[in-house]
């Protein structure tokens, strides 16, 4: 037995029950408010009923729901919802999310995935894992220590506070490898995916992904130290990360930090202080938007909607 009189909703390769709450999930993500997104998604609902369809393709039903948007007069939103919903499935994006321990780039890049429907999150640090499996500490002994202690195993002497830096981007160096990988591979299968973590280190991104349109990457920093140290408090609560490795390094943490969001303006990468994580989605989203319009400026959107079948 399928839900609501049997509307089914018929993608590319699967067959789904019509949903009120992900439709309206959708269209809150879009920028309606909860109880209005729920309002157009039962009127929807209604009308398939009204005009006895018991099966719509996906496209046809996003079709539906881009009109009554543009009837209603939520022109933006309209917009926002054909990209991320349909333009985003044909011109895939890799969104990297970088930024030093404890700002946030875990907890952003969940919320943004959620809200596009991307269900492919990756954290630098599993990749790093995985890395670590593959390479032996005698060879790389730097993969083998965090981004803040990387410096204590230096192979060269660096006495001054630049070791600090030097140590975390030969941290970030091998795991790059794979993180390039990830992006090559999600590009050639057309799959969105967001990389996120320390290791998306700015000053060390290869030029080729930067200047790539289907790349978009953030920098996402906390300039209030207090602050930044709070997170690292409140993480230990939920988790098992240890609240005291961290504070113990912050000093270095905070110098990473800086040097991130210094070299992310040096390469023309946006940066965003995520103080509050609903308006730090919201810039993140409004970035994103930006770079499909750019991706689509010269395709007509009524267009790709028309060839668009999941």
């Amino acid at each position: 037995m399928t839900l609501n009189d049997d509307i089914i909703v018929v993608g590319r390769k699967i067959k789904t029950p019509f949903s009120k709450g992900i439709l309206a999930r959708s269209l809150t993500a879009a920028g309606l408010k909860p109880s209005i997104a729920y309002k157009l998604a039962v009127e929807i609902l209604d009308e398939l009923k009204k005009e006895g369809i018991k099966e719509i393709k996906k496209n046809d039903l996003r079709r539906r729901v881009y009109n009554l948007l543009l009837e209603r007069g939520y022109k933006e939103i309209a917009k926002k919802y054909l990209l991320w919903r349909i333009v985003l499935s044909k011109m895939p994006l890799s969104i990297l999310i970088g930024g030093a321990s404890g700002v946030g780039t875990s907890t952003i890049a969940f919320e943004i995935a959620s809200r596009l429907g991307i269900s492919s999150v990756i954290g630098t640090d599993s990749i790093r894992e995985v890395m670590r499996k593959v390479i032996k500490k005698e060879l790389i002994p730097t993969l083998y220590e965090s981004s803040y202690t990387a410096w204590r195993v230096l192979r060269e002497n660096i006495s001054n506070d630049n070791k600090y830096i030097v140590g975390f981007e030969r941290h970030c160096e091998t795991v790059l490898t794979g993180i390039y990988g990830v992006i090559d591979r999600n590009l050639t299968e057309g799959q969105s995916v967001i990389i996120e973590g320390t290791h998306l280190a700015p000053s060390l991104i290869d030029e080729k992904y930067l200047k790539n349109p289907n790349v978009l990457f953030i920098v996402l920093t906390v300039s209030d130290e207090e602050l930044h140290k709070m997170r690292f408090y409140a993480r230990g609560r939920v988790s098992n990360r240890p609240t005291e490795r961290y504070l113990k390094h912050f000093k270095i943490i905070r110098m990473i930090n800086d040097y991130m969001v210094k070299t992310a303006k040096e390469n023309g990468i946006p940066v965003i202080e995520n103080i509050k994580i609903s308006n730090t989605v919201e810039e993140c989203l409004n970035i994103i938007t930006d770079r499909l319009m750019c991706l689509i400026k010269n395709t007509d959107l009524e267009k790709c909607l028309n060839e668009l079948y999941d």
